[in-house]
């Protein structure tokens, strides 16, 4: 198993092994850079392949990051964020009417990879809390809205996908959709459960959710506006 490594600029470095690759891949993540290899032999190669992409990957985290300060308050379905500087020794988290306060130690950058990490986990705890009681009944009342059958949602953190649907219709929805706006959010549910009747992309999927939401041809389009790895 290749070990992770901690870097000051870019965060946290994983690797991967995907056999089916044929070159080293780096991917930005939220709190870092993963890197996939061909197999473990690769490792050492891998890590200098990531040295000598470090300025190109810089650029590209500074041009998608998306800051959590006072300045760039994060707005979620449920919740928008307050960042403070305040006099104490670790983050601090309170959720009351709508309103995330984060409290950082004010000694602190709190633009600092650690102060950044810190705060994006918090986040996801009380993103992941919110996603668990908002979207289950939402599923459940545009299933019956039209007519759907689904075996069970499961609130999952993918970063890849906004959603699925297993071949048993089993709803996997990413907590981060309470990122998107409420119209999205049940464009992608509306989505998934057109899967449970067409498992394809088939041209009766696109008709079946034609018939279900009308404009989402233009759903769609917008949706592609908006990446994960962007939003958060």
């Amino acid at each position: 198993m290749c070990p992770s490594l901690h870097d000051p600029e870019l965060g946290q470095i994983s690797f991967t092994v995907n056999p089916r690759s044929r070159r080293i891949f780096l991917r930005l993540v939220a709190d870092g850079v993963r890197v996939t290899l061909p197999s473990e032999k690769f490792y050492e190669e891998g890590v200098r392949f990531l040295e000598q992409t470090r300025e190109t990957l810089l650029k590209k985290k500074e041009k998608h990051q998306q800051w959590i300060d006072a300045d760039h308050p994060l707005k979620t379905l449920t919740f928008t964020t307050q960042v403070i500087a305040a006099n104490r020794n670790q983050l601090f988290f309170r959720l009351a009417n709508g309103i995330l306060i984060i409290e950082y130690p004010a000694q602190k950058d709190v633009h600092s990879p650690t102060i950044q990490t810190a705060i994006r986990k918090g986040v996801v705890y009380f993103l992941r809390q919110a996603a668990k009681k908002e979207l289950p009944p939402m599923i459940i009342r545009l299933a019956a809205e039209h007519g759907f059958k689904f075996n069970g949602v499961k609130i999952q953190s993918s970063q890849t996908r906004w959603g699925s649907c297993s071949r048993v219709n089993s709803i996997n929805l990413s907590l981060y959709m309470l990122l998107l706006p409420k119209h999205l959010i049940e464009y992608v549910i509306l989505h998934e459960l057109c899967h449970t009747v067409e498992h394809n992309h088939s041209e009766r999927f696109w008709t079946l959710l034609r018939q279900v939401a009308p404009d989402s041809d233009r759903l769609r389009k917008e949706l592609s506006g908006h990446h994960i790895r962007h939003l958060f």
